[in-house]
């Protein structure tokens, strides 16, 4: 059985922006790679539909290639550079830490709340 991805994909969780014929909508990078990516999306999306992905430093058309329920497979129009899927990779450790701290951080205001 052949692997049907273009190219290895990251696994991420950043922010990001459809830009679509109905408008912008907020969503979730799940994975990406020099070809495509995987969002959470809001937004009604149907397969063969095109828009634009932002979650800097990407930029980049698209369509979609596949729909499951606010999950979405994207093909992008054009390879992105591997410096910017590196980028996208130092973006998404910095969004995970900085959200993990800010988890201990309630959690530890949360136990020093209790303990008064």
């Amino acid at each position: 059985m052949q692997h049907r991805r273009a190219a290895p994909r990251l696994r991420v969780c950043i922010p990001g922006k459809l830009i679509l014929l109905g408008g912008e909508y907020d969503c979730a990078l799940e994975d990406v790679s020099l070809s495509g990516a995987r969002v959470i999306c809001d937004a009604a999306m149907k397969k063969g539909g095109q828009g634009i992905l932002q979650c800097p430093p990407l930029e980049v058309l698209f369509t979609t290639r596949w729909v499951d329920k606010n999950t979405a497979g994207l093909e992008f129009e054009e390879e992105v550079s591997l410096g910017t899927i590196r980028m996208l990779r130092w973006h998404n450790d910095r969004y995970r830490n900085q959200n993990e701290q800010e988890l201990r951080d309630m959690v530890r205001d949360w136990v020093e709340c209790k303990g008064r």
